[in-house]
């Protein structure tokens, strides 16, 4: 299976953004978090310099002067339990929770040193301030418990994964949306390549695809070109070759057939008839090549169209065969309804023509083939039936292609009379089908015109 353009630029775009993703995580969090943490400690700042004010000095004396309740304000948190120790330069308790008197460095005056310590098998964190006591320093430390920071880190942890979730289903769906949008013209480019005939050869009209893709509609256009001069180099050589043929073969045909009126030797007989044949094969092979030149689609619009009654091309067929289905010893009928299209008589007759020759040279003498016109549903529908040999169901979408003849085929046809009714169906925008008649023998061959509205 060939690589998807599509997939291939998802990949290159999410691939980097799951890497991305993480570290703007990462990012974020700490970003967040350590603003809040520094506020906290920053309290904690606050907290150990009030208490500090407490400290009174007078001479060698050193006291701490704080009523109950302005202690009972200062340890009051709705979440975390707040401690306090106030220590002498010469190591002494003056105030305070003596759970908080462990071993701890020397802070200079002004200083302020955060430490996390577990503290009486619980984990705090731990300010030691350096409280100016005359010529010495005293400290003050603070301590409390780390509920409001642990509820800070798991607020932080959501916010964080809800926006970086946030923003990377907007970047998905943005880029999504991008690569859908980007590949647009592309995909007109292919369903307007995918809806053309095989005939069609014009420019790609693309006007707004993309720079980088634009040297590829003109590489397209330029073939297209060849093969459009190709083609038309092609189709000018079958009709000149066409016509050509066929004013000499239509005169050895006629010219054979006076020679078989005409008194001649018996050995020369077989000769003639063989003669006669190969003028009549002839002859008809190319005129049903200058058909189909002249069924080129690019060549036909509608402006060439008109109403037909299909009724109208059943009347003109009638009175063109029967005679040679007679000859033939074919029971050939007719039940004709008005069926209104839009379309070229001309070319109408030539596809009744085609397959009423067809079901008269493969049926075979003794056969009944039936010509219908009605309308149905808003649709116009010509049927021609016949009771012969039929086609096998798995050559059937072959017979409609040029020079394939089913395994059945009688006669000195060429394989090319389905191919034009096939031309000219595809031409008035019918859609033609083959199948078994209801009685299960022979073919049944059902066009279906969009009536004329």
């Amino acid at each position: 299976m060939p690589p998807s353009l599509k997939r291939q630029l998802l990949i290159w775009l999410l691939v980097p953004l799951l890497v991305i993703m993480p570290i703007a995580a990462i990012v974020q969090y700490r970003l967040t978090l350590l603003p809040a943490k520094l506020e906290i400690d920053h309290q904690l700042g606050d907290f150990a310099i009030a208490i500090a004010s407490f400290i009174k000095v007078n001479g060698n004396k050193i006291r701490f002067e704080m009523s109950p309740e302005t202690e009972h304000l200062l340890r009051t948190d709705q979440i975390d339990s707040e401690f306090f120790l106030v220590i002498d330069p010469n190591k002494q308790v003056l105030a305070g929770d003596s759970k908080l008197n462990t071993v701890e460095e020397e802070v200079a005056v002004g200083e302020l040193r955060y430490v996390d310590k577990r503290i009486d098998g619980r984990r705090m964190r731990m300010l030691i301030y350096g409280a100016a006591c005359g010529q010495s320093a005293c400290q003050v430390r603070i301590a409390e418990t780390l509920l409001k920071r642990d509820r800070l880190h798991y607020q932080a942890l959501i916010a964080t994964l809800l926006s970086i979730l946030a923003l990377s289903l907007t970047t998905v769906g943005v880029m999504l949306i991008a690569v859908r949008h980007a590949l647009r013209p592309l995909q007109d480019l292919r369903a307007q390549l995918a809806d053309r005939s095989l005939d069609d050869l014009r420019p790609v009209d693309a006007p707004k695809i993309a720079s980088e893709v634009q040297p590829l509609v003109t590489t397209l256009n330029q073939l297209f070109g060849r093969l459009n001069e190709a083609n038309e180099a092609q189709k000018a050589f079958i009709a000149d070759a066409a016509h050509q043929l066929r004013t000499p073969l239509t005169a050895l045909q006629t010219e054979s057939e006076l020679a078989l009126l005409e008194p001649h030797p018996e050995s020369m007989h077989a000769t003639l008839e063989r003669l006669r044949y190969s003028a009549s094969r002839s002859a008809k092979l190319a005129n049903q090549l200058l058909t189909i030149a002249r069924t080129d689609p690019n060549l036909q619009t509608k402006t060439d169209f008109a109403p037909v009654n299909l009724k109208d091309i059943g009347i003109w067929a009638a009175n063109e065969w029967s005679h040679q289905a007679i000859v033939a010893g074919i029971d050939l009928g007719f039940e004709l309804t008005p069926a209104v299209i839009s379309g070229q008589a001309a070319l109408l007759q030539e596809l009744l023509s085609n397959l009423i020759h067809n079901s008269i040279e493969h049926a075979g003498s003794g056969a009944t083939v039936t010509i219908r016109t009605y309308s149905i549903a808003g649709a116009s529908i010509l049927e021609v039936e016949d009771n012969g040999s039929g086609i096998i169901e798995e050559e059937r979408p072959k017979v409609l292609q040029r020079f394939f003849r089913g395994r059945n085929a009688k006669g000195n046809g060429s394989g090319l009379g389905l191919a034009i009714v096939n031309e000219i169906a595809r031409i008035h925008g019918a859609k033609i089908t083959l199948s078994e008649p209801d009685n299960g023998k022979g073919l049944l061959v059902r066009l279906s015109f969009p009536a004329v509205q």
